[in-house]
């Protein structure tokens, strides 16, 4: 072989390894993220915490603890997934993550690419939320009034006190622990059906 053809040789090597090595790159980069199962509950836990979370969180399972009673709150958003209280779903989430150096930032991203079934909670379902906490150095009251002076979780669903507005009300005033017992309404509101106070 003379060493023209040796240099032709190598030349045609080197462009195909440099070419299976950028392959490999592109591939990686525009790697589609996989698609995760995930149930959501049919009511929210109200999250109280300015660093991570404020609001009501999704209450999820994923993997194995789905079908389980192991519930966590998800704090965090999904974006595209339009949620209703009331109802237990069944979704593909893509879950992406993302720079976690970033101040404030969660560290994934979720994006909802289906809903594969939607379950009304059975018409007698009730649920049971922590809306008052006495802490050894302080009290944090989940639950707000609005302008009509129903108190609310968060801000958000409005809570149908009726026997128990006086209870509430004083028990919050007096910074006791409360626990409610609960049972779905509407789409918009909840009623309490229960309450433990905590802290007397």
């Amino acid at each position: 072989m003379t060493m023209n053809m040796k240099r032709k040789v190598l030349f045609f090597v080197a462009a195909i390894i440099a070419f299976v090595f950028a392959s490999c790159g592109k591939e990686k980069n525009n790697e589609e993220p996989g698609y995760v199962k995930m149930r959501i509950n049919h009511y929210q836990q109200p999250v109280n915490n300015e660093e991570y979370f404020k609001g009501l969180a999704y209450l999820i399972q994923e993997g194995e603890e789905i079908g389980s009673e192991i519930w966590h709150p998800l704090l965090n958003t999904i974006s595209g997934f339009d949620y209703e209280l009331g109802y237990v779903y069944e979704i593909a989430v893509i879950k992406n993550e993302i720079d976690e150096t970033l101040i404030d930032n969660p560290g994934v991203e979720y994006a909802c690419e289906r809903v594969i079934s939607k379950t009304r909670a059975p018409e007698n379902a009730t649920f049971q939320l922590t809306i008052a906490i006495n802490y050894t150095n302080g009290f944090e009251s989940l639950v707000e009034k609005n302008e009509e002076s129903h108190y609310t979780l968060m801000g958000e669903t409005v809570i149908e006190a009726g026997e128990f507005y006086n209870t509430l009300e004083e028990s919050i005033e007096n910074q006791h622990g409360l626990r409610g017992t609960f049972s779905h309404m509407d789409d918009q509101s909840i009623c309490l059906v229960g309450l433990e106070v905590f802290g007397e």
